[in-house]
């Protein structure tokens, strides 16, 4: 079954410059009451952009005891959060995924229908069949001269 996307309402800032590292906090903050259970946030960018960095500050917005690491190497890793009914928070690093299948492993739909789970999901193109048949959000993540530029996309 197809679930469209977000709709975001027309008075969120959906563009931030991120000039240094603890910018990430007010991205974080402005972007989790838009996050409820089962939804999923796509982190595009290049290697180095800051999407494991802005993942840290989304987990400390979100009310998570512990720093996450990246899952490059395990492709998840859970966290307790305290967002309203969610209480987890899901990362994964899907970069090392070669094919869409690799996920069926992970159990994901089932961890989102839960009903108390986010997932946030860095190298969402590596998964994009997959990812575009469910309700996400995706945040880009380019390199300026001037620090990071992340954008909020339907």
């Amino acid at each position: 079954m197809l679930i469209p996307n977000l709709t975001l309402a027309n008075h969120m800032a959906n563009t931030w410059k991120v000039p240094t590292e603890q910018s990430w906090q007010s991205v974080a903050q402005d972007i989790a009451p838009r996050l409820s259970a089962g939804m999923i946030l796509a982190l595009q960018g290049p290697l180095g952009a800051g999407k494991t960095t802005f993942v840290q500050a989304l987990a400390e917005t979100l009310g998570a005891k512990r720093t996450p690491k990246s899952p490059t190497f395990s492709m998840l890793r859970t966290y307790a959060v305290t967002h309203g009914v969610v209480t987890r928070m899901l990362h994964v690093d899907a970069y090392r995924i070669d094919d869409e299948a690799d996920l069926v492993a992970l159990d994901l739909d089932a961890e989102l229908s839960d009903g108390d789970a986010i997932l946030v999901l860095e190298w969402p193109e590596q998964v994009s069949r997959w990812l575009s048949k469910r309700k996400h959000l995706t945040l880009t993540i380019e390199i300026a001269k001037e620090g990071r530029v992340a954008n909020l996309q339907k």
